[in-house]
């Protein structure tokens, strides 16, 4: 149950990486002026790559480095902390998968289950749909992250605490937990058979996205982004915009107090409501660094 709480952190973390556009102009970013003492650093990641990727980016980590904090989307914590903090938001309450499901929308998830995790339906049948989904979700999309290459927001925190360096996170799990498990119930069985039935589909265009998130080919990522509709208008401005929006908020008081290493999703840096352009429109100069 551990590793699938922390999956379920790291895919809806992976849920916004990539939302809306690709980013042009590279993945490391310098925020300075404004009154800066010393700039700050704004790094695109993606959820379910894992830290050997940094080899093609030599000099990340000398920028992380330079900041006395770092701050992601949430604190990755220790995965029973994870589990005992979301679990309450994550159990059905008087009500089950098997009463949720017809019998044959049970029999389709369940074999699929079967075939893509070590899981049954029936091992998660107290679960709510959205976190069925996302546990499913997490075994089928591609990822090279394991216990010896965690993924790169896993990886930038612990490299922060070996340092002595503050963490902070954007948002707390309990708050990402309401995001990711109180839409209604037939909104998140709707997503659950939409996985099961299309899963063809989206493990292709996941595998996609993660190939050119690696070659930084940000041209095809945003072709590739273009072909995805699984979300409505209204909850991606739920994932991806209000967010943002919460998130420039605090970011001028964390970059006043000191240099800050930001380590998001790559999704939330572009666009007109991205934190580039947020950023800038506060009066910072925002340009993007080279790790070639």
């Amino acid at each position: 149950m551990k590793n699938i709480i922390l999956n379920l952190v790291l895919l809806f973390l992976g849920l916004s990486a990539f939302s809306q556009y690709a980013v042009k102009n590279g993945l490391l970013w310098e925020i300075s002026g404004k009154g800066l003492s010393q700039p700050s650093y704004l790094f695109g990641t993606y959820h379910f790559v894992g830290k050997n990727f940094l080899d093609t980016l030599p000099g990340v980590l000398n920028y992380l480095h330079k900041a006395n904090t770092i701050v992601g989307e949430v604190i990755v914590e220790d995965e029973i902390v994870m589990a005992q903090k979301f679990m309450p938001i994550m159990i059905l309450k008087d009500n089950s998968m098997d009463k949720i499901l017809s019998q044959q929308e049970y029999a389709e998830t369940d074999s699929l289950l079967k075939a893509k995790t070590p899981l049954s339906l029936s091992m998660l049948n107290g679960l709510k749909p959205s976190a069925v989904q996302i546990t499913l979700s997490g075994f089928m999309l591609p990822k090279n992250i394991s216990p010896e290459n965690p993924a790169l927001d896993i990886y930038f925190q612990k490299e922060a605490k070996n340092a002595n360096k503050q963490v902070l996170g954007f948002e707390t799990l309990e708050e990402q937990g309401a995001l990711l498990f109180d839409s209604p119930l037939e909104r998140q069985k709707e997503l659950l058979l939409k996985t099961v039935r299309e899963s063809g589909r989206m493990i292709a265009e996941s595998t996609e996205l993660f190939e050119v998130y690696k070659h930084q080919d940000f041209t095809a990522l945003e072709k590739a982004l273009s072909k995805s509709d699984d979300y409505t208008p209204e909850e991606m401005d739920a994932l991806l915009t209000k967010r943002n929006k919460n998130w420039i908020e605090k970011m001028p008081g964390m970059m006043k107090a000191g240099p800050v290493f930001f380590a998001v999703g790559a999704g939330h840096l572009v666009g007109n409501e991205g934190l580039i352009t947020l950023l800038r429109n506060l009066g910072y100069t925002v340009r993007p660094l080279s790790l070639k």
